[in-house]
């Protein structure tokens, strides 16, 4: 694949994400996992989001779930907000961030989470996500320009 990495970065998605999802090497920080899960959705790797779940909240996640949700979406892109801690020195770290996608019906949508990280045994899992609810007043993430009410959240 030579398409530009759907994480954002101006690397090829093989150089990139697509190296960790394929397990040629590990994420080293709690952000490049999660730009890895977020391009995992992209290209429906349901086995890669399961896998790098911390083992205590796999039974949580259901695999036909992750697809049907990837599949029916189409990733538009990802906005990371802040991140706090998770370096490859730590073991824990949190990541805010805002993945734009169209859903089944063809609406703009935002997801919006505050994701929580572990690292064991030198590996990154996703433990926890809070989604975060958009003021309908807000400017839409989307970049549009317009109001979330009149936008992505109408």
């Amino acid at each position: 694949m030579t398409t530009t990495c759907f994480c954002g970065a101006s690397l090829p998605f093989d150089e990139c994400c697509g190296s960790i999802i394929a397990g040629k090497r590990p994420a080293t920080t709690a952000l490049e996992l999660m730009k890895s899960r977020y391009s995992a959705y992209c290209v429906v790797t349901s086995d890669y989001l399961i896998a790098t779940t911390h083992l205590s909240k796999r039974a949580q996640f259901d695999k036909a779930s992750i697809e049907q949700w990837a599949k029916e979406s189409q990733w538009k892109g990802l906005k990371i907000i802040s991140t706090a801690k998770g370096s490859a020195l730590d073991s824990q770290g949190e990541v805010t961030f805002q993945a734009l996608y169209i859903d089944e019906s063809n609406k703009s949508r935002v997801h919006y989470e505050h994701s929580l990280f572990v690292k064991e045994h030198n590996q990154w899992f996703y433990l926890s996500g809070k989604t975060i609810a958009i003021n309908r007043n807000d400017d839409c993430p989307c970049g549009s320009g317009k109001k979330y009410k009149k936008c992505c959240g109408a």
